[in-house]
């Protein structure tokens, strides 16, 4: 069996916010990278967490971080990192199936997958693995990991990620089966290219008014996820839903995606006369598409459309998990950061600085997202009042949206910058739900 040559990619433009700072400029002079390779397991404790060390480092290498901030930053997660566990044996393309899902084979996977890079380098086995077999449905699980993970490798150009990510994978569970099949059961694609004729902005305000979710999860639940998921009436509906997107090419998709899922992070968490709140799960979703923007243009046309619609069924899915919140844009575009500097003319600059101080390392990620939003989505064309396809009345001209950015931005460090690794400020019990807001 080979490893076949990838048709031609979809060669999308592509972005990416790197600023100059005091660090070397060649990640290969980043010894802390292999430190954290070679030394700690991708999982931090025994109930399957997910080391975001090199998350937040590279997040925070790529807005120009000192070399002695990145030093605190691994220090601060290694200091909780566990060992990388022994391996549970050698793992071949014949066998690779047998350990999926068990964490203890971290090890095994990640010599199998560092193996599979140096024989077909790291694209042509990203592209290969990601779509083989059951693998995307363990890519895209864990709250997204694995996909963020594989983004970094790719962004950065870091073979060594790359094998971790695919390892991270392997060892995830298959809880995301009931929306995408298996290999053994496939189920049909969501990604309607013919009929399908809603926005995402469309299908969210129907499944937040539709009563067939009312009693599908509660805010008792402790795992919301899995009460959708083993719902097969809300799983159906899910992927009606998903159906209905209409498809117009994947660039359009894609900025569809991205713009919508900045404003489901930021949007859902304010209400009148309560602090405002971000929910960790909304927040994966944010950091997850950012991983998929960068993913796409190394796809082939057929992959990229594959990870789009399976990316907006699961995402819809969060959205049914965490309460179907209701997205608050008037509010969002009244916010005032109570850390803005009055009268600065580098507003990005500021928040960019907020995130680099922060210590929790997903406010760093989102931040990053959706500056990169600004650039690539923004109105650097010159045309302030074009209408953003598929928005809402309420930022309907890419000026508003350029704005709506910047409070995205701000409200996220303003909240997930009061936390730390291992004490995050998130919501963690769905802010969809009333009890939250009590």
């Amino acid at each position: 069996m080979s490893l076949e040559k990838s048709d031609a990619t979809t060669n999308l433009s592509h972005h990416a916010i790197h600023i100059p700072g005091t660090a070397p400029n060649n990640l290969t002079r980043h010894p802390l990278i292999d430190k954290c390779h070679k030394e700690f397991d991708i999982f931090f404790n025994n109930i399957g967490f997910h080391s975001h060390l090199m998350h937040h480092y590279l997040a925070a290498y790529a807005l120009g971080a000192s070399k002695e901030r990145l030093q605190e930053i691994y220090d601060t997660h290694a200091s909780y990192m566990r060992p990388i566990p022994d391996s549970v044996g050698i793992i071949t393309r014949n066998t690779y199936r047998q350990e999926l899902g068990n964490r203890n084979a971290y090890t095994s996977y990640l010599n199998f997958f560092t193996e599979e890079i140096k024989q077909f380098g790291m694209m042509e086995t990203i592209r290969y693995w990601m779509f083989k077999d059951d693998m995307l449905t363990l890519v895209l699980g864990a709250l997204y990991h694995p996909t963020i993970h594989l983004a970094y490798a790719a962004e950065f150009n870091l073979p060594k990620i790359a094998s971790e990510a695919l390892a991270m994978a392997a060892c995830t569970d298959h809880r995301l089966v009931p929306l995408f099949g298996t290999l053994d059961q496939p189920l049909p694609s969501t990604l309607n290219k013919k009929n399908g004729t809603q926005s995402i902005y469309d299908i969210i305000n129907r499944i937040r008014r539709d009563p067939d979710f009312d009693d599908v999860v509660h805010f008792s639940d402790q795992f919301k996820d899995r009460s959708v998921l083993e719902n097969t009436k809300a799983v159906a509906k899910l992927r009606e839903y998903a159906s209905q997107w209409h498809f117009k090419d994947i660039e359009s998709n894609l900025q569809e995606l991205f713009i919508h899922w900045i404003f489901i992070e930021a949007a859902t968490g304010i209400r009148k006369n309560h602090e405002v709140k971000l929910d960790f799960d909304l927040t994966h979703v944010l950091t997850s598409v950012h991983a998929v923007y960068t993913l796409v243009p190394h796809l082939t046309s057929t992959q990229a459309e594959l990870l789009l619609s399976h990316y907006m069924l699961e995402s819809l899915m969060y959205y049914v998990a965490q309460g179907r919140p209701p997205i608050e844009m008037d509010l969002l575009a009244e916010y005032k950061s109570p850390q803005a500097i009055n009268g600065s003319d580098t507003p990005w600059l500021d928040v960019f600085r907020l995130a680099l101080a922060a210590e929790e390392p997903h406010c760093i990620k989102a931040v990053r997202a959706i500056a990169l939003a600004q650039i690539v989505y923004g109105s650097s064309d010159g045309n302030d009042q074009k209408e953003v396809e598929g928005s809402s009345s309420t930022f309907v001209t890419r000026k508003n949206q350029d704005l709506l950015f910047l409070k995205a931005a701000q409200l996220t460090v303003d909240v997930a910058g009061k936390g730390t690794a291992q004490m995050p400020n998130f919501v963690f019990t769905g802010i969809g739900y009333k009890e939250t807001w009590e």
